[in-house]
């Protein structure tokens, strides 16, 4: 029996497919009434899955319909906006994830609730008056109904965009998921405002630097964030899916990892598309001329200004690493 593949991302069920030919790309593919089409291997492996199979875990975080695995790219668009309006107050991707969650179950329970107790009752949960201004109150009472429901979840939105295969993709940030030990009564300060040259900007073991057009990233390769949620891989660093270049238009979303393998190899590139890498001790310097780029993206949404193209190995070492650059089209 012929295997058949499901698209998952659209803004309703996707149609079903066969593969006819996968010796080269682009991919033939046929639909259920015999129209044959092609489709580039990188998009087939991307967004289509074997019927009767579970989503990819990387695109997790954007299912917006659990019953059947569909990513619908309106939904999540809506709830990219309001994270990012409430990262825009907050200045910390993971505390705007958090505090939307956490505002949301407030409202949930006792709807209809006031800007100075709803304050109060976000203060029960660990939030400081003071972090909660107005602005974040407005933005959550204006939320839909079906939006707030997926932002009231574990993992809906908790990273920005997938990248990597499905081992070596980071998970949801483990502070998105807040538990016992985020609420210790303690009162959270005024958030530290950053440097615009030089900042983490929620990173994990990177940190960015802008000089003029040049984007240096920065990473201690003798660490390690643990392991994947596929047990494959141990993360080294992440961008935790895309993040603002300080300053720029640009955003980037960054991925080193390491795994275990018989036969370890060593990267021999220190160049890829517009991306230069240096390895100095343990220390890995990532740099990108942020006045170039090479086009639109295959959405047509984007302009790419640089990239490893996939997960690449690093030069003269063992871990892999995955960069992507780009430029949202006005």
């Amino acid at each position: 029996m012929t295997q058949r593949y499901r698209q998952f991302l659209g803004t309703k069920p996707g149609s079903v497919v066969e593969l006819v030919d996968s010796s080269n790309s682009p991919y033939l593919v046929r639909a259920a009434d015999g129209f044959e089409f092609s489709i580039s291997a990188e998009d087939f492996r991307s967004y289509y899955r074997p019927e009767g199979s579970s989503t990819p875990s990387r695109w997790l975080p954007f299912v917006t319909d659990p019953s059947t695995g569909l990513v619908e790219s309106r939904k999540m668009s809506q709830v990219v906006e309001i994270v990012h309006e409430a990262e825009t107050v907050l200045e910390d991707f993971d505390k705007a994830r958090r505090f939307l969650r956490d505002a949301l179950d407030v409202l949930q329970k006792r709807p209809g609730l006031e800007y100075h107790s709803f304050g109060k009752e976000l203060q029960k949960v660990g939030w400081a008056p003071e972090s909660v201004p107005q602005r974040l109150y407005e933005v959550v009472l204006k939320i839909p109904r079906d939006i707030s429901e997926l932002l009231r979840s574990e993992t809906c939105g908790v990273v920005e965009l997938p990248t990597g295969s499905d081992d070596e993709q980071v998970p949801g940030s483990e502070a998105a998921t807040r538990g016992p030990s985020d609420v210790s009564g303690k009162r959270p300060g005024p958030a530290k405002k950053a440097s615009p040259k030089n900042r983490r900007v929620g990173m994990k073991n990177a940190e960015m630097a802008v000089e003029g057009d040049l984007l240096i990233v920065t990473v201690d390769l003798s660490k390690e964030l643990g392991p994947s949620k596929s047990g494959k891989t141990t993360i080294v660093a992440s961008s935790e899916g895309n993040r603002s270049v300080p300053g720029r238009p640009e955003k980037i979303g960054l991925n080193i990892y390491r795994q275990e393998a018989k036969r370890p190899a060593k990267g021999r590139r220190q160049s890829f598309k517009n991306v230069e890498v240096d390895v100095a001790g343990e220390i890995l310097t990532i740099r990108v001329d942020l006045s170039k780029e090479f086009g639109p993206s295959r959405s047509g949404k984007t302009i790419i200004v640089a990239s490893t193209e996939g997960n690449q190995l690093v030069f003269g070492r063992e871990e892999k690493i995955g960069l992507n650059v780009y430029r949202k089209i006005e």
